[in-house]
Parts: structure tokens; C-alpha cells; sequence
């Protein structure tokens, strides 16, 4: 998944999200999906975003991936029974 943050002029902060090869606006359901496929955010993009915005978002981000690698850590357990 590549996800793209960029921050306009007033200081709001735009998030977009790749679905295949078109870029589209940020859908949290979009991104759930694509976790559930592959729990991988190959790349991610900042324009404009300052050090410490940036540092939240990779943090944010990293949580998120957390809880689908603890969801499929438990399903795996769940097979090997």
C-alpha cells in the first residue's frame, strides 16, 4: 500500500491512499482492505509535512499495522490446532 500525506497552504493535512495504480483519496476502508491482503505499507509520502507531524503519522501507522500482525499471528494459532 502507498499512502500519501501532504499539507496545504491553511495547514490542513490531505491524506490519499493507492488502490492499485490510481491514486484516490484516503478511505479508511480502502486502507483496512488492503491490510487484510497484504499488512504491508510499502511506501509512504510526505509533502510539506513538518518533522514532528511526520513522526505521529509514522506512529500512527505503525499501530495500526501492529494490530493486523497480532490478528493474523492469532489466526495462525488458531489453524495449528
Amino acid at each position: 500500500m502507498r499512502l500519501i500525506f501532504t499539507k496545504d497552504a491553511s495547514g490542513d493535512i490531505k491524506a490519499q491512499i493507492h488502490k492499485g495504480t490510481v491514486l484516490t483519496d484516503f478511505s479508511y476502508t480502502e486502507m483496512v482492505n488492503q491490510l487484510l491482503e497484504n499488512n504491508e505499507i510499502e511506501e509512504v509520502e510526505f509533502n510539506n509535512i513538518e518533522e514532528d507531524e511526520k513522526n505521529k503519522i509514522e506512529e500512527m501507522l505503525s499501530e495500526i499495522s501492529e494490530v493486523f500482525l497480532d490478528e493474523e499471528e492469532a489466526e495462525t494459532s488458531v489453524n495449528e490446532l
